[in-house]
């Protein structure tokens, strides 16, 4: 299977190239010429092109003649599921730039892809091939996201978008839909209160830092509570990593160490199922609400102590379990490599470590998607460093509180670190934010690992 993903990365780096000389029509050399019906479709066409004679007009319109000035294609993400000895099929997706002939600006983007190949003698050959966008809405929402200037053009777009989707109902879906919610004996209507719920997280963090409050804040992203000191989020719930931690920290004699807590949900849960816990933090008013939200009860089992990654210090073999979530990702390649070692130290034998970052496929990190993919390709030890977070993050400066890097963090350079501290890896895989209804999301990275 290994080498099979190859081979047909190899056919889309072919296509790369084939684009970057800009002779498109040297693109059928990757196609097989025996089928007499090839489909195609690009993202800005308005319907297929089927057979011979449409592909090489979509090629190459005027032959020996070009319409574009330069167009650059990169490949990317691209999965494969074989159908038979035959056929296969492939996911992926592909970044566009290109500058048209004349005053037009050049443009850019992303799309999504799939094809269909088939097995011949000299090898893989396409015999379909799409490309997808996402909703125009969606797609214009992270356009903006990247463009700043005049925000209130933004909401415009937008709502003018939506009129669109509005206005495209099919005429009989209206009774469709009345028969459904008369099933339910409901109407459905979004109340004025619904509408405006967004606000109130803002409103009350803002007021709640203007008085100095020690207040846990409101969630304006669903599923993540924003940290007071500017650098990241804590998730609401549980992820199962996270979950694995507080079952089997409870089953060992000892104390357990929750590192970069923020409000402590993974501690307050270790503590409630019998754990001994203590909690450490970078910002004391975190700590602060964790000892306030601690029932009273449980709060002998719980010890607390101030400090930053990689600085902070323990002594040697002081815990049987060390939680560490959405952390490491703030540090640098060397300064995780420092945490890693110290806590080989600071666990005692038998005791297990359970570690969540983010990777390159979470948030605005997306962005540096393509790069990563390439870093990775060439072999760089830690393809996922951002070392200027402001090519990804939709805003002019730097947030107070957060790193001008990003370490995104994939399982298999995690494990890898994991391995050359000392750890031997019992789970290593990406999961989705807790919330998340699917099993195959990839926002995080998860590994447990032992100290033997």
């Amino acid at each position: 299977m290994k080498n099979l993903q190859i081979e047909i990365e190899q056919i889309f780096k072919d296509a790369e190239r084939i684009w970057d000389s800009q002779k498109y029509v040297d693109l059928k050399t990757l196609w097989d010429e025996d089928d007499p019906d090839p489909f195609y479709l690009a993202e800005e066409q308005a319907d297929w092109k089927i057979g011979w004679d449409d592909l090489k007009k979509y090629w190459e319109p005027v032959p020996g003649k070009r319409m574009l000035e330069a167009i650059r294609m990169r490949f990317y993400d691209i999965k494969i599921k074989p159908l038979s000895d035959e056929y296969l099929f492939a996911v992926g997706w592909v970044r566009h730039d290109m500058k048209m002939r004349g005053p037009i600006k050049a443009w850019g983007g992303d799309a999504r892809i799939n094809a269909l190949f088939r097995k011949k003698k000299e090898g893989w050959k396409f015999i379909a091939y799409a490309e997808s966008h996402k909703t125009p809405v969606i797609y214009m929402q992270e356009l903006y996201g990247k463009w700043l200037k005049i925000p209130l053009i933004h909401k415009i777009t937008n709502r003018f978008l939506m009129r669109l989707y509005e206005g495209n109902i099919h005429p009989q879906f209206e009774a469709f839909h009345r028969r459904i919610m008369d099933d339910e004996n409901k109407q459905y209507k979004v109340s004025l209160r619904r509408r405006l719920s967004f606000i109130g997280p803002i409103l009350f963090n803002l007021f709640s830092k203007l008085r100095g409050n020690k207040v846990k804040p409101k969630a304006y992203i669903p599923g993540l509570i924003p940290c007071l000191n500017g650098r990241g989020f804590m998730e609401q719930d549980l992820n199962n990593i996270s979950k694995s931690f507080v079952e089997e920290s409870s089953e060992l004699e000892g104390l357990s160490l929750d590192v970069g807590c923020a409000y402590g949900i993974a501690s307050i849960a270790a503590l409630k199922k019998g754990s001994k816990v203590l909690a450490s933090d970078m910002d004391q008013a975190h700590l602060d609400i964790l000892l306030k939200e601690t029932p009273e009860e449980l709060k002998d089992n719980l010890t607390t102590k101030l400090g930053t990654l990689p600085n902070i210090d323990f002594k040697n073999e002081s815990f049987i379990a060390i939680h560490c979530s959405r952390c490491l990702h703030f540090l640098t390649p060397n300064e995780l490599i420092e945490t890693l070692r110290n806590m080989y130290n600071w666990i005692q034998p038998g005791g297990r470590i359970y570690l969540i970052t983010d990777t390159c496929y979470s948030g605005p990190w997306k962005n540096y998607l393509p790069e990563f993919e390439k870093k990775l390709e060439a072999g760089d030890p830690f393809p996922g460093f951002i070392e200027n977070v402001l090519d990804c993050l939709p805003i002019p400066r730097l947030p107070k509180g957060m790193t001008p890097h990003m370490n995104c963090l994939d399982p298999d350079t995690l494990s890898r670190e994991c391995k050359s501290a000392g750890f031997e890896i019992i789970t290593s895989k990406y999961f989705g934010p807790s919330r998340a209804s699917s099993n195959y999301g990839k926002d995080h990275a998860g590994i447990i690992a032992i100290k033997q």
